[in-house]
């Protein structure tokens, strides 16, 4: 007979139930943003738990989101969705890129490889009206050359693109990643040249009207990468 080991059981913290109680009752009772939390020492009595279990919990509902919580006021459902999801890791993100040229790198090739298939997307699903809202961003970039709006629009012009997509995850995780990159933009232009960067933005929006899909994709790459962008 083969010898049984043994395995240890790892028991939940009180808190840790009440954490997934919690979002238990928000979904049951149908709580949407805005509305409020019950009391503490409601939830102490419900859960049968002390007051610092209900704050741990409550704390850790707040650090996703979930809910907000206010000094004297009781606690509010939050909006989640991806974008606060993502801001959750926000400032982490920022300090490990400010730490390591290497992890801007990284980003900078994420960024290539998510780009590339978001633009045959939009070069796929892209309407009359999407096409209008590029071209009305183009230009604010051609007006903006000389100011401090030309960034601005840059990167509206590639949020339009993802919004093109029609998936709120890809719209959320754009917008991330060009809030990132934002502080290393103007050095990556500079190189660059913003004259350069309308044109190869006229040129992607060629393929996106012309619905063309590898063109798009190649002039994305040819934007990100081969000009030293990447």
């Amino acid at each position: 007979m083969s010898e049984i080991k043994k395995r240890l059981i790892q028991r939940k913290k009180l808190s840790d139930i009440v954490f997934e109680q919690l979002i238990d009752l928000i979904e049951e009772e149908g709580l949407q943003p805005g509305d409020q939390m019950p009391a503490e020492r409601e939830l102490m009595e419900t859960f049968g738990v002390g007051r610092p279990v209900v704050r741990e919990a409550m704390q850790r509902l707040a650090g996703m989101g979930m809910i907000t919580i206010q000094h004297g006021e009781r606690a509010k459902v939050g909006q989640v969705d991806m974008n606060s999801m993502i801001g959750q890791i926000d400032l982490a993100a920022r300090h490990l890129l400010s730490s390591s040229a290497k992890n801007v790198d990284h980003l900078r090739q994420a960024r290539t490889f998510f780009e590339t298939g978001l633009v045959k997307i939009a070069a796929q699903k892209a309407t009359t009206a999407d096409v209008a809202r590029l071209e009305v961003v183009l230009e604010k970039m051609r007006k903006g050359l000389k100011t401090d709006e030309f960034i601005p629009a840059d990167m509206e012009f590639h949020s339009e693109i993802a919004r093109i997509s029609g998936n709120p995850i890809y719209v959320a995780i754009s917008r991330a990643i060009l809030e990132w990159m934002a502080d290393y933009r103007e050095d990556m232009l500079r190189f660059k040249g913003r004259e350069m960067t309308v044109k190869e933005h006229e040129v992607i929006l060629g393929f996106i009207k012309a619905n063309d899909p590898s063109g798009a994709e190649k002039a994305m790459h040819d934007h990100l990468v081969e000009r030293g962008e990447e």
